[in-house]
């Protein structure tokens, strides 16, 4: 279940007029490079068929594999401290609420 509709590529553009700073700015590069892996997923889906049989061009897998390999969301496991904290209120409220139920 998402929480907010995916935005197309209108809405970005309308969000980087309405607020051209460079924060902005590699947001939307980092946007665009996740669109860009999504659309290789996507070329490799249509390659391997329905049925998950067929053939998948070398040159696109590699650079999908290579893709994955930079991603940094794969390689990393540390979390930031933003995260921490939340886990560590939600850690707490379930504790506390332990002996309630």
């Amino acid at each position: 279940m998402r929480i907010y509709p995916p935005l197309t590529a209108h809405e970005l553009a309308a969000i980087y007029d309405a607020e051209p700073t460079p924060n902005i700015l590699r947001l939307l590069q980092e946007i665009h490079r996740l669109h860009n892996t999504i659309r290789r997923a996507d070329q490799i889906r249509q390659m391997i068929g329905s049925y998950g049989t067929a053939y998948v061009a070398g040159t696109v897998w590699q650079c999908f594999e290579r893709e994955l390999a930079e991603e940094p969301c794969l390689r990393s496991n540390q979390t930031t401290p933003r995260q921490e904290a939340r886990l560590d209120r939600a850690y707490r409220h379930m504790e506390a609420n332990k002996g309630r139920r």
